[in-house]
């Protein structure tokens, strides 16, 4: 899930007025069992290194398989990567759980090298059947005929072995550094000030930190760059972001059909950005507010209690039908050893599901806002869609597909939380911050995830060829890419700070353009929830199927197309509606 606006930390609107007291107590009992997966960590090492001398031995079988046996070997690879799943799943656990555990994180790179390996060599002899050996292969058709139509970017086994073993190695220590050089840079308590001329003082110091740190941090970017394309395009493609749109079933032709619809919804955003401008300014007192302090205007109040904030995720998800929520119910029952939301020493400060059977879900830090409870609902999203593909029987390999479907689904999740938190809000603190909440989750995942899509196809697209970007790049590509959105100027949004702190950029490239899409899914399932009477079943049986047929095909059983211009326009509509109802609410605010 992708980050927070600068001021964050401000606490959510009491909707159920409870003491915050509670909401730290109830975190006692919310841990992973450790022994979900495996009795202990002797029984994993021992289980991990059986099925490691077995990863080898299998290439070399799948390799040499005729075609009667071909399906046969197929079946054992799969019932290894099954078996690898669980040590995947119970190594995430320990490295979410303790980032210093450089063992854990080893091994987990390990098992990553193995399935890499099996899903490569599986790929390699499926590409060498004929149409009438693909044909007869049951299950494993669709597998074949996508690894066919790969083939041109396909690396050999060997090669991606060494790909695990360096390439992915060497990112990873460039988004170390680039961790390392923003951990200098925390916010100084001077920029939350209420006096306007401390808190301008600490944005203009904390402004200095980025100003001298943006130098290394475009180098780090541009070399990031440079090897993602250096090795999309030894892989055959035209560069890294045309890689990664083939992979998810995008076109660059279908992301500038999209970006212009998203652009021309533009006015849209920036009356809603004005409106927080406008609304922060009387707050604050201060004119022209910078963009940097509009949310210290946001409401505040007491923080959700976990038992609230679980009643209050299963009523909003109510239109996804009786089945989804009980199974969503037993995610978040503490009892069950599946949800792990403290905080601590050495443990990673994010949220993600844990894809193992059972599913798990990890949140740290869980402070009772109502940000807190709506990533909730998203990650608990990933894990409940994985339940259901794995209750559906679906073949392993059909457990994956585009990232924005994972997204896209959860991303839903949220919206359905946060409008429920509209409708149930008692006052008008209370309606004007489960809006701000809703409108900041359409707007950052449609509009700014435009933007950041245009930012990273621009920096991997216009560097091909040229030697490694440097600063004055880097800013001059960014400040055109939100040029057409931003109701701030330039001298305030546009400035390197700006793409230094999108770590995704860092940390996934080319992961952004998800969003983008994932945004358009959600709200096309946000209207389809609200017009469609039979939405919830049609809904359940697309989750359980997993991705058995193309993304368009699997989009189609509720009536949505993603290459459809038209599909911004339900987005945009609702971003209007809810900035009027804002306006009013604060409006109403002013007046008590």
């Amino acid at each position: 899930m992708r980050g927070m606006p600068l001021a964050s930390a401000i606490t959510c609107v009491c909707l159920f007025c409870t003491p915050a007291v509670r909401a730290q107590a109830d975190l006692a009992t919310a841990h992973l069992s450790p022994t979900l997966y495996f009795s202990s960590n002797a029984e994993e090492s021992t289980s991990r290194a059986a099925l490691h001398a077995r990863a080898a031995p299998e290439v070399s079988a799948i390799a040499s398989s005729n075609a009667e046996s071909v399906t046969q070997e197929l079946d054992r690879c799969e019932a290894l990567l099954s078996a690898l799943r669980k040590h995947e799943a119970f190594l995430k656990v320990r490295t979410l759980e303790d980032t210093l555990d450089q063992a854990a994180k080893k091994a987990r790179a390990e098992v990553d090298t193995d399935q890499s390996v099996l899903e490569a060599a599986m790929d390699d002899r499926l590409r060498r059947l004929s149409p009438i050996q693909t044909a007869s292969l049951g299950r494993y058709v669709l597998l074949a005929q996508t690894a066919q139509r790969e083939a041109a970017h396909a690396l050999s086994v060997d090669a991606e072995r060494y790909r695990g073993e360096v390439y992915a190695p060497m990112l990873n220590s460039l988004y170390d550094d680039y961790a390392r050089i923003e951990g200098g840079l925390k916010r100084p308590k001077e920029a939350t000030a209420s006096d306007t001329t401390t808190r301008r003082r600490g944005l203009t110091a904390w402004d200095q930190a980025y100003d001298q740190a943006a130098p290394e941090e475009a180098a780090l970017l541009g070399t990031i760059v440079d090897l993602e394309n250096r090795d999309a395009i030894a892989q055959g493609y035209k560069n890294a972001a045309d890689r990664k749109y083939q992979l998810r079933g995008l076109s660059d032709a279908l992301v500038t059909t999209t970006l212009a619809a998203v652009q021309a919804e533009a006015p849209a955003y920036r009356h809603y950005q004005e409106v927080l401008a406008q609304h922060a300014a009387k707050v604050l007192g201060v004119a022209p507010v910078l963009s940097t302090e509009v949310d210290l205007a946001a409401a505040k109040a007491p923080a959700i209690p976990l038992p609230e904030a679980k009643r209050l995720i299963l009523d909003a998800l109510q239109p996804l039908g009786t089945d989804y929520t009980k199974r969503f119910a037993a995610l978040l029952d503490p009892a069950n050893g599946r949800l792990d939301l403290d905080g601590g020493a050495h443990r990673a400060r994010t949220g993600t599901s844990i894809d193992g059977v059972p599913t798990a879900l990890y949140y740290s830090g869980y402070d009772g806002t109502l940000r807190n409870v709506s990533t909730i609902a998203h990650e608990g999203g990933h894990a409940i869609h994985r339940e259901l593909m794995n209750a559906g029987s679906a073949p392993l390999y059909q457990h994956s597909g585009p990232s924005y479907f994972f997204e896209g689904f959860a991303i839903f999740n949220e919206l359905l939380l946060l409008e429920h938190a509209t409708k149930i809000a008692q006052t008008p603190a209370e309606k004007a911050y489960a809006l701000e909440r809703l409108l900041w989750k359409l707007t950052v995942e449609l509009f700014v995830s435009a933007e950041e899509t245009e930012f990273e196809r621009s920096l991997y697209t216009q560097s091909v060829g040229k030697q490694i970007l440097d600063q004055a790049e880097v800013d001059s590509l960014f400040r055109t890419s939100i040029a057409p959105y931003e109701y701030w100027p330039a001298s305030d949004v546009g400035q390197s700070r700006g793409w230094m702190r999108k770590s995704l950029v860092f940390e996934d490239p080319l992961y952004l353009v998800n969003y983008l899409y994932a945004s358009v899914v959600a709200v096309a399932l946000f209207e389809k929830s609200h017009t469609d009477p039979d939405f919830a079943g049609k809904y359940e049986v697309l989750l359980r199927r997993g991705f058995d047929v193309e993304p368009q095909a699997l989009l189609a059983t509720l009536g949505i197309r993603l290459d459809d211009p038209a599909l911004i326009k339900p987005a945009s509509r609702l971003l209007s509606e809810k900035t009027e109802e804002l306006e009013r609410a604060y409006a109403e605010e002013g007046a008590r």
